[in-house]
């Protein structure tokens, strides 16, 4: 019995390690596009990718769609707006996805932006987000590929109870591109939506916050492809590409002056504070799931097997009240493929306010903010512009 079952055990890892690596021989297989490392806003990736629970106005957006109308203590009037532009330069790394693939076999440049305006009419919320990222590959064989992938957000969330509860829901639609420019023909166009939800819980005059957020999964069919499926120059096609499904949890608290949650009668809260904040993110798993670093090189790296749990911390601190904000942070990448394991990011950040107007009666600061991510064979970069809340 106990040979029966070792030789059991071995034949499932035989089986299973023949799944995770060799040659793409049919297309039964799915293009996993996670993402592991943190790309969102200039303060999320400066407090080591935290976001739940600190989502307000134009900043969480793309983590949790009840900031949209999660108002800045200082914001009473009926009618606000805020707006967010992010450039990124994740390219000081040479494995974006944590994929295993050694710096000599690939090279790439990436680069990617988040634009967002939110309009705030009382108790309601509303809010547009684009987001788009470009990387090139180039393989030591001669092949070389480019990725594009866009992302559009239309946000309605609304409070309860003064502020206590906000709830919000955003329409989701993306489209993921992968293609050979050596001979103009896309080996994966596709496009498909969603919905995505979230809530925030700020209890009145306390300085805690709690924040929930889920996106289900999204499967995008290949279909319609410019050349055969089953010999795309050379490329077995996949069946279809997968954004797996995402949720998480997250709590935050603020050690300063007036409590957190509570309406302040001037135009900005102008003191020394520190806000510190976790999260707890599970990505769900995609069945016969392939890596795009490994399917570029017409290979099988599977991905996606498990639920992928990611941990992440972070803090904030107005050192210069009114001028100066600094941040850092931590988070597990989680392993995503059966032969490479996570990876710790380590990151931080920081706001400069340099220039106050008025407008229509009230009073602005606009803030230019920086945010880097560092991990093994990954780097990240964020110049931000915005107001200063």
């Amino acid at each position: 019995m106990i040979r029966r079952a070792a030789l059991l055990l071995l034949l499932l890892a035989v089986a299973r390690s023949a799944r995770a690596a060799g040659p793409i021989t049919d297309r039964n297989y799915t293009l996993d596009a996670y993402r592991g490392a943190a790309v969102a806003d200039y303060r999320v990736i400066g407090m080591g990718g935290v976001s739940l629970a600190t989502a307000e106005g134009a900043v969480g957006l793309l983590a949790n769609p009840a900031a949209a109308a999660s108002r800045p203590a200082t914001s009473t009037s009926w009618f606000d707006w805020d707006f967010l532009f992010d450039l990124y330069t994740p390219g000081l790394g040479v494995d974006a996805d944590n994929s295993g693939i050694p710096q000599e076999r690939m090279i790439g440049k990436s680069g990617a932006f988040n634009l967002g305006l939110v309009g705030m009419f009382g108790a309601w919320g509303t809010a547009v987000t684009i987001t788009g990222q470009v990387r090139d590959f180039s393989f030591p064989s001669g092949t070389q590929a480019s990725m594009s992938a866009a992302m559009g957000r239309l946000t309605l969330a609304r409070s309860f109870a003064e502020g206590e509860w906000t709830a919000g829901a955003s329409l989701l639609v993306g489209g993921f591109t992968l293609k050979l420019p050596t001979s103009g023909i896309d080996l994966v166009n596709t496009a498909n939506w969603s919905i995505e939800a979230g809530a925030l819980w700020r209890p009145r005059d306390e300085n805690m916050r709690v924040g929930i957020s889920f996106r289900p999964r999204i499967l995008a069919n290949i279909d319609g492809a410019g050349c055969d499926p089953n010999n795309c120059f050379g490329y077995i096609l996949p069946e279809r590409v997968a954004f797996p499904w995402s949720a998480g949890a997250g709590i935050a608290f603020r050690f300063g002056g007036a409590p957190w949650n509570q309406t302040v009668a001037s135009d900005f809260r102008d003191e020394k504070s520190t806000i510190v904040a976790a999260d707890l993110i599970l990505t769900g798993p995609v069945a016969n799931g392939d890596g795009v670093d490994a399917f570029l090189e017409k290979q099988v790296q599977q991905s996606g097997a498990t639920v992928s749990p990611s941990v992440r911390v972070g803090a904030e601190y107005e050192w210069v009240p009114g001028w100066l904000r600094i941040r850092g942070g931590a988070y597990w990448e989680p392993n995503r493929f059966d032969d490479v394991s996570g990876r710790l990011h380590v990151t931080m950040g920081l706001d400069v306010r340099f220039w106050s107007f008025s407008l229509w009666g009230s009073r602005y600061r606009l803030r230019a903010s920086l945010a880097g991510d560092g991990a093994r064979r990954y780097g990240n970069t964020v110049l931000s512009l915005g107001f200063w809340h």
